[in-house]
């Protein structure tokens, strides 16, 4: 075995038998390593990520019931089955999914020090961190009385729109690569505002059933000014429909989430917002059922 790499499982059926023993006996792995049940090729894509998932994740869920939060960060995925003190996790790690079992409140304790150990989007000049979030989003689709105590809700804003571009980047390639497998067929969406700039609200959206991202932006009280559509079009909006400026781009294209990080960043640059804590996003949604959370997004949430 290579130093630093989880031990393996060879299948989803030894996946589930895993996940069952971690929720009936808990106590008993507590402390033991995550033990890799999606194992990867290094530098694989999105796609083959995805792939390499869907079987294990559905052997697990098949095992354990719907999870108690869908999520994903930016090393795979990080869905929770909680089991009064303790949680199953089905979380990333470079090499590819593993299953361990924590004790809630350690778990989030640890996760809680991640997120406001000061590492994550304050300072330009270093690193963004948004990497190192051990979730971007997470889904909760039980009833509302029921959300769980274990998870961080906050949104961390990015100091720079470089970092906003990250961030925004990892958050989209994580809804490309985490839904289909999670959720199969639901979309996803948010919209984003600029303080400066605010009747022209701009949504993005991943739709599963069309295999893309797509971006539009509110144009439809805008003034018809010499040189707008070259600007637009410029900017990376592609057509413009009823007063409604769009641009989509395919799932299959490896560039896809950056491209639309860079659209939405240029666009709201272009509309004189100074920072990303000018920004606002809100009706946080995936098919409009359950509550939605994203640490990652990079902008204050509404």
């Amino acid at each position: 075995m290579v130093i630093g790499t989880p031990s393996s499982l060879s299948g989803p059926a030894d996946a589930a038998v895993r996940a069952r023993a971690l929720r009936d006996r808990p106590d008993a792995h507590v402390d033991a390593p995550a033990v890799l049940v999606a194992p990867h090729p290094p530098g694989s894509g999105r796609a083959a990520r995805r792939e390499a998932l869907r079987p294990v994740y559905d052997a697990v869920a098949a095992e354990l019931g719907e999870p108690t939060l869908y999520g994903g960060s930016a090393a795979g995925p990080s869905v929770r089955w909680h089991t009064g003190a303790h949680v199953v996790l089905l979380g990333g790690s470079p090499q590819g999914a593993t299953l361990s079992v924590h004790r809630a409140s350690d778990l989030h304790g640890r996760e809680y020090t991640a997120v406001e150990s000061g590492s994550v989007g304050w300072q330009p000049d270093r690193p963004h961190g948004f990497d190192a979030l051990p979730y971007l989003w997470l889904l909760h689709r039980g009833p509302t009385r029921d959300w769980p105590a274990f998870r961080w809700d906050g949104h961390h804003t990015a100091a720079s729109w470089e970092h906003l571009e990250s961030s925004l980047e990892l958050l989209l390639d994580s809804w490309m690569e985490q839904l289909p497998v999670q959720v199969p067929g639901d979309w996803a969406s948010f919209v984003v505002g600029c303080a400066r700039d605010w009747p022209r609200h701009l949504r993005v959206g991943y739709s599963q059933d069309r295999g893309e991202l797509s971006l539009m932006v509110d144009h439809r009280t805008t003034a018809e000014e010499p040189g707008l559509e070259e600007a637009m079009r410029e900017r990376g909006w592609q057509v413009r429909d009823r007063g409604w400026w769009r641009a989509v781009f395919a799932e299959e294209d490896p560039a896809a989430a950056r491209s639309a990080a860079r659209l939405l960043v240029a666009d709201v640059r272009a509309r004189r917002s100074s920072c990303p804590d000018e920004l606002v996003a809100w009706e946080l949604t995936v098919n409009d059922h359950g509550r939605l959370w994203l640490p990652g997004i990079g902008m204050p949430v509404n």
